[in-house]
């Protein structure tokens, strides 16, 4: 426990201090930010009360709309944070320093639990942080709160997030082993996610073949369950009935349930199929990290 406590700690502060890996990691996150300010946020108001069937004004449309945004981030931020923080992983396989952690009484399991860790640590203390002075803010300038029971509830779907996001970018930095290729990455899949899990733009304005793609990746269905959580709140705030709020969370933010490949699969089960496959990406990524610090290891030895 000492040896990964330690890697834990060093990783950490290495994410801390270098302040590019850290800007690149909330860039995807700042261009959606920009982007909704920009022009979607006015694409969502507009027509807003006609499909919800009552007279609400720019202050409860506001609320609805950058809370949801708001989810859309977080989900962004579990994939660029522990990628951020991964980073670092890749440059230690790169230069050979895991070689130099197993001379001391690490093993194989401890160096990669400490990454993973790391990566999990990050992004969920980030992005819970981000998530509290979202909400302050949002409060402050709309006049309207989200829900103690549902922030709570976001807060535990968090970990899920974090640990789905984690075991993914895990496995890929296994695989890829290039600090500077998982920058690349970090700087793509933000964006990628953002249209493929409808955090950009609805489902309904992109049409079904980007929202089946989308059913194939976990951090859709996370998304809409986030999503969920928060615009029951905040629509029952807004005095919707439940089947308004039902339609206006389908047709309008693609927060209705997509299933898979165009199964009708309930969310629940989505979320249990994503976690089962983060599992496997995890234990997949420890097999392939002891083989390739053991081929290493045998390669130095026939060598000395």
């Amino acid at each position: 426990m000492r040896n990964i406590y330690a890697m834990i700690k060093r990783n950490c502060i290495l994410f801390l201090r270098s302040k590019q890996v850290v800007f690149f990691s909330f860039f995807s996150a700042l261009i959606l930010i920009v982007l909704y300010f920009l022009f979607i946020a006015n694409l969502y108001a507009q027509g807003f009360n006609e499909s919800a069937g009552m007279e609400l004004s720019s202050n409860q449309i506001n609320f609805a709309i950058y809370v949801q945004m708001i989810m859309g981030v977080l989900v962004i931020n579990s994939v660029s944070l522990s990628t951020g923080m991964f980073t670092f992983m890749a440059e230690d396989l790169e230069k050979s320093k895991t070689g130099a952690f197993l001379m001391t009484n690490a093993k194989p399991f401890h160096l990669v639990i400490s990454y993973l860790v790391s990566g999990f640590l990050v992004s969920f203390i980030l992005n819970f942080l981000m998530l509290a002075l979202s909400i302050i803010i949002i409060g402050a300038s709309t006049t309207f709160w989200l829900g103690a029971g549902a922030f709570f509830s976001v807060m535990g779907a968090l970990l899920l997030t974090s640990f789905i996001g984690c075991s993914v970018m895990l496995l890929i930095t296994i695989l890829v082993k290039s600090s500077p290729a998982m920058g690349v990455i970090n700087g793509i899949l933000g964006t990628l996610l953002g249209f493929l899990c409808g955090i950009y733009m609805p489902y309904s304005n992109m049409g079904k073949g980007v929202a089946y793609v989308g059913s194939l990746l976990p951090f859709t269905h996370l998304s809409i369950w986030l999503k969920q959580l928060v615009l029951t709140d905040a629509f029952a705030q807004l005095g919707m009935t439940n089947q308004i709020s039902q339609m206006m969370q389908d047709k309008w933010f693609s927060a209705g349930n997509i299933g898979f490949l165009g199964m009708d699969l309930p969310l629940w089960a989505m979320l249990l199929i994503s976690s089962v496959f983060a599992f496997v990406c995890l234990v997949i990524a420890v097999l392939l990290f002891k083989r390739s610090i053991t081929k290493k290891t045998v390669k130095k030895e026939k060598l000395s």
